[in-house]
């Protein structure tokens, strides 16, 4: 009876494993490994791509310490939550470094944020000083109102009649260097703590530790070399680009700040500044498959782009790399796994996947009826384990264990498969899987047939109902300028690429 017990659980339970060779990471901050690099010191770390202000690795050392040292002044110290409501810029480095060094706690907000929202996040996460930027500024001004912090902890990037100057920091009372030393536990003690929706419900706060941020930006610092110079479009506050910071640092690369998406300075960033690799999602993509603005730039230096955050069908990867002559990779996580789990080597793409498992990750694929480990080519839910594994929710436990399992495999609510040249394959959402007469619709794959139509700008596929009150199809659709398209025409296009039971039943422009 045991031996049959033990064998029903061997085959219950199927972990698939990195194919690459493990990494051993040191047990220390990203501040301390950055603090070792001396022979970039003369190197640019952090560039303004509006007015291409540089500040090299050495200066940025001297920089950080100077901040993490006024920080200190105004009484933050380990543990202590600093949260951020900025947009893109070249202080935004400065100041991850700088509570790393303290042994405080990051928590980055969307600068979109309204005033109301962002007083939740500063409640919710107990903030005890907030930076802001003065063209976001008036929302941090409306939140502590709602949610009060000392003046004395209270900054703005930029120019402010409210706010003290963030460059104030730079100045500290006493000697730049002089704060404490924390004695940290890199396993436990929180480093970030971003807010996410996570599979299900409100944002919630997401504990990464010290450890989380450092083996993450290693794994990814291994799997992509990026070159001299990488954009960050992306926004810093998200767990994408929070990561990709660290890791930029690590690699020596100096990061080009680009305080929102503008195609035009995208391009010609890219251009000037000869990015070779760079990060994006699929929005940027689409425009970089199908707008005409493209065409204007020099974007030869230009060799892969590397897309997260999203699935990207095959039919807009193969758009991108027809186009623009480069090779499109895709990558994937989630802020609860620091973010990366998986990515596309190079020299190992293939079309749709998002790579295999990075360094000393593992994967259970899930079957979300029945609950289940699956095999090779079935998909079901995807669970994560790894160095990068979150803590839990911040004071959230009934989230925490919905989400993490007691063995440490992160839920991710998403649903995909792993082929047997070990890549990973993102389908969908699972909360947002269209059920129609008992079959599973991927809104992602209904998405991918209709931006391939060129009058399309962008489309979401969502969940309807017909008259019997069952689940269809719908898609709203966005058409580029200057692009008329009748409902019956891109229904016609759509439902003759798909098959009969995903074909759509509402089209709304």
């Amino acid at each position: 009876m045991l031996l049959q017990r033990l064998h029903h659980r061997a085959l219950s339970t199927r972990i698939f494993k990195s194919p690459l060779p493990p990494l051993e990471f040191p047990q220390k901050t990203t501040w301390q490994l950055i603090q070792e690099m001396d022979d970039h010191f003369h190197k640019p770390a952090v560039v303004c791509g509006v007015n291409h202000t540089t500040i090299t690795f050495g200066e940025l050392v001297d920089k950080v310490n100077a901040i993490a040292t006024s920080l200190s002044e105004r009484g933050i110290g380990k543990g202590d939550v600093v949260l951020t409501n900025s947009v893109n810029c070249i202080e935004y480095p400065l100041i991850s470094q700088a509570t790393t060094a303290l042994g405080a706690t990051l928590s980055p907000a969307p600068p979109l944020f309204r005033g109301d929202e962002l007083a939740i996040q500063m409640k919710v996460a107990n903030a005890k000083l907030v930076i802001t930027h003065h063209t976001v500024q008036d929302a941090a001004k409306d939140a502590i109102a709602i949610a009060p912090i000392d003046k004395n902890r209270q900054f703005c990037i930029g120019p402010s009649d409210h706010f003290e100057s963030f460059d104030n920091l730079f100045r500290p009372k006493s000697r730049v260097g002089d704060y404490p030393i924390p004695e940290l536990d890199l396993f436990r003690d929180v480093s970030h703590l971003p807010y996410s929706s996570g599979t299900t419900g409100a944002p919630k706060g997401v504990k990464l530790s010290f450890y989380n941020m450092t083996a993450n930006a290693l794994q990814a610092s291994t799997a992509e070399k990026m070159g001299s110079h990488a954009l960050t479009v992306l926004p810093y506050y998200h767990i994408y680009m929070g990561t990709l910071l660290n890791t930029f640092l690590l690699q020596g690369t100096a990061q080009v700040a680009l305080p929102k998406f503008d195609l035009e300075l995208f391009l010609s960033s890219l251009e000037r500044y000869k990015v070779e690799k760079v990060h994006i999602v699929p929005p940027i993509a689409n425009y970089l498959a199908k707008d005409p603005a493209v065409d204007k730039y020099d974007l030869s230096a230009t060799k892969a782009l590397i897309s997260a955050a999203a699935p990207m069908g095959e039919g807009l990867q193969e758009a991108i790399e027809s186009r623009l002559g480069v090779t499109m990779k895709q990558a994937y996580g989630m802020t609860e796994l620091s973010p990366f789990v998986n990515y596309s080597l190079d020299g190992n793409v293939k079309p749709g996947s998002s790579g295999t498992l990075i360094f000393n990750t593992e994967l259970r694929v899930v079957c979300p009826e029945k609950g289940h480990d699956l095999g090779y080519n079935e998909k079901g839910e995807l669970w994560y384990r790894g160095p990068q594994t979150m803590l839990g929710y911040y004071e959230n436990e009934e989230a925490t264990e919905a989400t993490l399992t007691n063995c440490g495999f992160v839920k991710t609510g998403d649903i995909g498969y792993i082929d047997e040249d070990h890549h990973v394959y993102v389908v969908d959402r699972l909360k947002e899987l269209i059920k129609y007469k008992g079959h599973q619709i991927a809104p992602a794959e209904l998405e991918d047939v209709i931006l391939s139509h060129p009058a399309v700008a962008d489309v979401a596929c969502i969940r309807g109902y017909d008259a019997q009150n069952e689940e269809v199809p719908k898609a709203c659709i966005v058409l580029k300028d200057g692009q008329s398209l009748t409902t019956d025409e891109i229904m016609e296009y759509t439902n003759s690429r798909v098959a009969p039971l995903k074909r759509f039943d509402k089209l709304h422009f």
